[in-house]
């Protein structure tokens, strides 16, 4: 990774991939490798490389996050699935129920979507881009005094910042 940080990725990939020829069981190289590639412009590669480091390490929020974010744009429904496994492992970080929450709406379940931030602002209320989604969620959903609802409370809610409740009143 040192060699990534200094910009020599060919050299920090033959790094991790020696690694993995002598640990292949190591997720965190797996996971590593994934995101490198996912830098280089390898979404495929990048993919499997996530994906093993998923089987490997159940437990990686991170890796199945960073995994949605690249099967994204083709499956927006597995996507959601992904994101919404992170945010079962990790539910103190309110940016997977958020990213899931966009990933439904994408995918077509607005409704899930919908509830999903009704859940987020309620467990994380100072989390403005939650109620900045649901807001916009509800509005395009022609649901439009709800959507107001919703910017009402954001705007009362002081766990917001006071610049951030500004933006909603």
């Amino acid at each position: 990774m040192a060699e990534a940080r200094l910009g020599r990725l060919d050299q920090a990939e033959a790094a991790l991939r020696e690694a993995l020829r002598v640990q292949p069981l190591e997720a965190s190289a797996h996971f590593n490798l994934g995101l490198l590639l996912a830098e280089r412009q390898r979404p495929a590669e990048a993919q499997s490389s996530l994906r093993r480091a998923l089987e490997l390490d159940p437990r990686s929020a991170t890796a199945a996050y960073n995994l949605a974010v690249l099967v994204a744009p083709a499956s927006p429904k597995e996507a959601a699935t992904l994101t919404g496994r992170a945010a079962d492992l990790a539910p103190q970080d309110p940016r997977y129920a958020f990213t899931r929450a966009f990933y439904l709406e994408k995918a077509g379940a607005a409704g899930a979507a919908e509830r999903g931030l009704r859940a987020l602002v309620a467990r994380h209320p100072g989390y403005r881009d939650g109620w900045a989604l649901l807001g916009a969620l509800l509005e395009g959903r022609g649901k439009a005094p709800e959507a107001a609802e919703v910017y009402r409370r954001a705007a009362g809610t002081v766990a917001l910042s006071s610049s951030d409740r500004m933006v909603f009143e």
